[in-house]
């Protein structure tokens, strides 16, 4: 998506998520201000993370996540999308 994204991920660890996010915020956003000249956060806010327990649940956010261009009129058929 243009303006957000969504990752599903099973960590190995009890903080991987949160420590992979932090990891994010430290260098991918140095690199990007670097390389664009610019200073500031790239996110609007803190990340949210849900738990997946079911293998129904998991099911309904896949197909959530691979919709979401259809769904924005980025593209007729999820496969389009990059």
């Amino acid at each position: 998506m243009t303006n957000h994204l969504h990752l599903l991920m099973t960590p190995e660890t009890g903080n991987g998520i949160s420590e992979l996010m932090q990891s994010l915020g430290r260098f991918y956003v140095r690199y990007i201000n670097q390389t664009h000249t610019r200073t500031g956060t790239l996110w609007e806010g803190r990340y949210k993370s849900s738990l997946v327990s079911s293998e129904h649940y998991f099911l309904l956010v896949s197909r959530y996540i691979e919709m979401n261009p259809v769904r924005a009129n980025m593209v007729a058929h999820p496969a389009e999308y990059p």
